[in-house]
């Protein structure tokens, strides 16, 4: 296992170099994507696999002013994307994949999957909204003090089956990070989001590749306004 000296994109090739180097043991590779870029990087370095790209629902976006805290503070990668965005005047610039990825990743054959994140749908709501803490959220929460991708990577592979896109019962490459970039890498036997605590095939944790030795746990009220 690779622990990365800190969190954020800097460890982004070496993520996906890690995934390559043993992936000729698996057939699908599932990347945490918000631009695609990070999926498009991964499908052109590691030919011949069957790669989904997870993106953000509808509607998401970053709000520039609102990040003073988390890790577009404290993370010197996103810290400057926040301060080119301020530069720009830009005050909520959207969350999705752009439509030059979009044709990139349709040619590598790249299947996109984009729906409701499991841990970050009505529990969110009801958190931000009616101001409560569901457990969910305490699952998200505990997940996220191994890195922030780890709590992804679940995510990630649970949207895929869910979609369609891979069948329940593979181990299956899982990569993500801490907002962009990747940071996390797991090997995680696949199920749908309906069989996660499923005593025979639900969704299992297999083996860690590579983590952030200290992750950045993100404040439980962050809102991604819609």
């Amino acid at each position: 296992m690779r622990v990365f000296e800190r969190p954020g994109p800097v460890n982004t090739d070496e993520v996906i170099e890690i995934v390559k180097a043993v992936s000729s043991k698996y057939e699908h590779i599932v990347v945490a994507s918000i631009t695609g870029d990070c999926a498009l990087k991964a499908a052109e370095r590691i030919p011949n696999k069957k790669v989904t790209c997870v993106t953000c629902p509808q509607g998401m976006n970053w709000e520039v002013d609102r990040m003073d805290e988390g890790p577009f503070a404290t993370i010197p990668e996103l810290a400057q994307i926040r301060s080119t965005w301020s530069e720009q005047g830009l005050t909520r610039v959207p969350m999705g994949i752009t439509q030059a990825n979009r044709e990139r990743l349709d040619n590598l054959k790249v299947r996109i999957v984009q729906g409701t994140i499991p841990f970050f749908g009505p529990s969110f709501s009801i958190r931000v909204h009616l101001h409560q803490v569901t457990g969910l959220d305490l699952m998200a929460k505990t997940l996220e003090l191994i890195s922030t991708g780890t709590l992804v990577c679940l995510e990630c592979v649970l949207m895929s089956v869910d979609a369609g896109v891979i069948p329940e019962g593979q181990e299956v490459l899982a990569m993500a990070g801490t907002e962009r970039g990747l940071d996390t890498a797991w090997v995680i036997r696949s199920s749908a989001s309906a069989n996660m605590f499923h005593p025979s095939k639900g969704v299992r944790f297999i083996e860690l590749l590579a983590k952030p030795g200290y992750s950045l746990v993100p404040d439980v009220n962050i809102e991604y306004l819609r």
